[in-house]
């Protein structure tokens, strides 16, 4: 089965939107954009899933939100790995969680680093 998201089209990705904009934006405006980001990831762990590639340049942005994309690499929080696919790292290396780099499976607790990377 293969599913695919449509969606408007956003602005940019975090990562750009944040490059062009970061320092004319008032600290309401980050802290709303990461209430944003929390709030999808929140939904996307609500539904059991974990993210696996969470990082800026898969959040894309406007002036008034952010929205998580690439749910490529998602699964649900309970499928066991198989051995082989418990070593491979997927990502953005800044924003893989150290236990992942230290070959444990991914959980909703490995997004949740990659979001306090964002965050930071």
């Amino acid at each position: 089965n293969n599913f695919m998201m449509v969606m408007e089209l956003k602005d940019s990705s975090l990562r750009q939107y944040l490059n062009n904009n970061f320092i004319s934006m008032n600290w309401e405006e980050k802290l709303y954009r990461l209430f944003c980001i929390a709030s999808g990831l929140k939904d996307i762990h609500n539904q059991g899933l974990i993210h696996h590639d969470f990082h800026c340049g898969n959040i894309l942005s406007t002036f008034h939100n952010a929205c998580i994309t690439d749910l490529g690499l998602c699964q649900p929080a309970n499928a066991k790995s198989s051995q082989n696919n418990n070593k491979k790292i997927y990502g953005v290396l800044p924003y893989v969680a150290p236990e992942v780099l230290k070959g444990k499976e991914y959980t909703q607790a490995s997004d949740i680093y990659g979001y306090g990377i964002i965050a930071y």
